[in-house]
């Protein structure tokens, strides 16, 4: 398999791909790992596949817990949303978000593909891909020398400027915003509270500092008309276009933020122009793309490098099964159909923030000024708002709900299929019932019900076939009644049964009470998994 891209969204592919034993080659054009920060917001649904991956604790070790958004207005305090709390926690083991700069990111995930044999081919630019049905066929550059790569499927996670995308010839349509955007890493001399994001509220829409490690903070926001250059051009990409003078910076930072302190130090400072726009398709045949070759969008909530990992572990278990003859190819279809409409949802909902945090309509303006100064501080303590905010922002709120790739089953309970796993803590093992999670393929979560409809004995009949039916390792897992609290959680009140994706999605969801009540999940793999041939005797 060829990943073209080694960002976060082309790595984490590149990576589950490889967890499950197949070769894979990553090529990129760029020297080596971005040095800079750039994208900076780890959400909780992302450090859930890290988790996957046994790489959340060193993530976790590597950024800054953001546990608090502070609102602030006239350098004054309006407002503390928690990201953590009381009705938090349950949701996901982290009630958070990470600042991690995407050079660490990157790194941690390089570092762990090294030890699965993969490494990065740098400075290796694509220059042409061609899909001949039963292969791909690639074109690559590293400086004079040209090479033919053939591969059975391609991903392309080369960003909003993306060769593979322009050679299949698949339309980016989307629209571009009139403001210019500012990112900045630097030192300051000022008094602000450890993992905290400040925003603050002013006449231009708000402007945001957050710590990112190593005395350095992030700051961002809309820049002022005037304030440095715009550009000449027009192309969709984030990429920066120019920097904006040191003089400045300190003038952003004194007028609009409204934090004691000075600005000491600049890292890194650029200039952006914000678009929104998303691919017609996701795939084409043996191609498919991932991350920003995909979808970009303002910044608004931290969601872009979220979305990018959340394409790449969706598709990669798929062309992971495939490619080693354990599931149908049809299996493959539901990336696009699943992510393209999860990428839609996320778009309009950042359009809808950015519009409210930047716009300079006077409608929006007055809203901004005048209402929500207002209503922030009240709203923000009603725990229903903070649920909400945390939701969306951790991107917990992700389903697949009617996909192909999930089957159709009774409406009990909230939690369906195609619904996130969600974590809950396991008393026998002191663990948490996501650790399972962290094996490869699919997992079937048997819950006894606190008032059981079926035996532990009937479940352990029920499962038995399961290990050996698949060329593709179903899993097994009976949790007893004495497990109350996720019991709660899947809302097992009777038995039941809860067959887990090895993207931590649920697939299906079933109340049995005796092994012919075992049908439905059979007929769900039969259709997903390849079974294995049987011996005649």
């Amino acid at each position: 398999m060829l990943v073209v891209g080694a960002g976060p969204s082309g790595l984490a592919t590149a990576l589950a791909v490889a967890r499950y034993g197949l070769r894979v080659r990553v090529v990129d054009h760029k020297d080596g790992p971005v040095e800079q920060a750039r994208a900076t917001m780890v959400h909780a649904r992302t450090l859930e596949y890290l988790d996957h991956f046994g790489l959340a604790d060193h993530a976790m070790a590597q950024g800054t817990p953001i546990t608090h958004v502070q609102v602030y207005d006239q350098n004054r305090g309006s407002a503390e949303l928690p990201l953590a709390g009381r009705g938090i926690e349950g949701r996901t083991r982290f009630p958070c978000a990470l600042s991690l700069p995407q050079s660490k990111f990157e790194a941690t995930l390089v570092t762990a593909l090294a030890e699965y044999g993969v490494s990065v081919d740098w400075n290796t630019r694509l220059e042409d891909v061609t899909d001949h049905g039963h292969n791909v066929g690639a074109t690559v550059r590293r400086g004079a020398q040209r090479e033919q790569v053939v591969a059975r499927r391609l991903v392309g996670a080369d960003g909003a400027r993306s060769t593979v995308r322009r050679c299949l010839g698949i339309a980016f349509n989307g629209s571009t915003y009139p403001q210019i955007g500012l990112l900045a890493d630097v030192a300051l001399d000022a008094r602000l509270p450890p993992n905290r994001l400040r925003l603050t509220l002013t006449r231009g829409g708000f402007v945001g500092v957050v710590p990112i490690g190593d005395g350095t903070y992030r700051l961002f926001g809309a820049v002022p008309p005037g304030f440095g250059p715009t550009p000449s051009w027009s192309e969709t990409t984030h990429d920066p276009y120019a920097q904006l003078a040191r003089d400045r910076l300190r003038k952003w930072w004194r007028e609009y933020f409204q934090a004691d302190g000075e600005l000491r130090d600049v890292v890194w400072a650029s200039l952006f122009r914000f678009h929104s726009c998303i691919a017609d398709r996701f795939s084409t045949g043996n191609v498919f793309l991932v991350g920003d070759a995909a979808h970009i969008h303002n910044p608004a909530g931290g969601q872009g490098l979220n979305l990018g990992v959340g394409d790449a572990t969706n598709l990669a278990w798929k062309l992971a099964l495939v490619s080693s003859g354990e599931a149908k190819v049809s299996i493959l279809r539901s990336y696009e159909t699943e992510r393209r409409r999860v990428a839609r949802t996320i778009m309009h909902n950042t359009d809808r923030g950015f519009k409210l945090e930047l716009g300079g309509n006077a409608a929006v303006m007055w809203i901004r000024m005048r209402l929500l100064r207002r209503l922030v501080r009240p709203l923000t303590r009603l725990p229903l708002v903070r649920k909400i905010v945390f939701r969306i922002l951790s991107q917990t709120w992700i389903s697949y709900r009617g996909s192909p790739a999930v089957a159709a089953g009774p409406a009990t309970g909230s939690l369906r299929a195609g619904d996130r796993a969600p974590h809950t803590a396991l008393a026998t093992t002191s663990g948490s019932i996501l650790d399972v999670l962290r094996q490869s393929g699919y997992q079937l979560l048997m819950f006894e019900g606190i008032s059981p409809t079926a035996s532990l004995g009937e479940l352990g009949r029920i499962g038995a076939e399961l290990p050996e039916r698949y060329l593709s390792p179903v899993r097994v897992h009976v949790i007893p009644r004495a497990e109350t609290a996720a019991h709660e959680t899947y809302g097992a009140h009777h038995t039941r049964v809860v067959l887990v994706r090895p993207d931590g999605h649920i697939a299906l969801i079933g109340e049995p009470r005796g092994p012919r009540d075992i049908e439905p999940l059979i007929t769900h793999l039969d259709g997903i998994l390849l079974t294995r041939p049987r011996v005649l005797t």
